[in-house]
């Protein structure tokens, strides 16, 4: 189950157990209302949850993640005096994150030299360093090209070459 499918969850069962415990101890009328404030409030809570999911999420909000591992950045855009907004592929998560971190002129311009490093470089792809680090040093996170890859090893016995059957052989 995502983490989105259990807030929900846990939410509906915390908001059901109120809605139903006051259920008993009214007339039909207020039991008729209960429970359609109660599916109201449902739907409105499902919808804004999942409106949610395609907002980026402040860096400075993450509480589940710690600051000692490198995040690949897939894309990014800098929008001036508003934030920097980042598509993270963080260490063990299999989906891509969206962020923003607060803008900040520095930060901005490492993401861009990082961004022509990595063109002008090999096109590895980009990472950012400290994504979520928890300290009162607040350094900018740090942004640099992945290292060339590793090209695959010669030697060993070579492929095996391609049998050419001709339609008048019978193959």
């Amino acid at each position: 189950m995502t983490s989105f499918v259990l807030a929900f969850l846990s939410l509906a069962l915390l908001l059901g157990i109120y809605a139903f415990i006051g259920l008993p101890l009214g007339g039909r009328r207020r039991r008729v209302l209960m429970s359609g404030f109660f599916a109201l409030l449902l739907a409105g809570l499902f919808f804004g949850y999942s409106d949610m999911l395609g907002r980026p999420k402040s860096t400075r909000l993450e509480l589940l993640r710690s600051g000692d591992h490198d995040a690949k950045v897939l894309g990014s855009y800098i929008r001036e005096g508003s934030g920097i907004y980042l598509w993270l592929l963080l260490p063990g998560t299999p989906e891509p994150r969206y962020y923003v971190l607060p803008w900040d002129e520095k930060t901005a311009s490492a993401l861009q030299q990082a961004i022509e490093d990595n063109a002008r470089q090999h096109g590895g792809g980009i990472v950012m360093q400290l994504p979520f680090e928890r300290s009162w040093d607040k350094r900018a996170p740090v942004f640099h090209p992945l290292p060339q890859p590793k090209l695959p090893d010669k030697g060993g016995a070579p492929p095996p070459a391609p049998l050419y059957a001709a339609p008048e052989q019978g193959a």
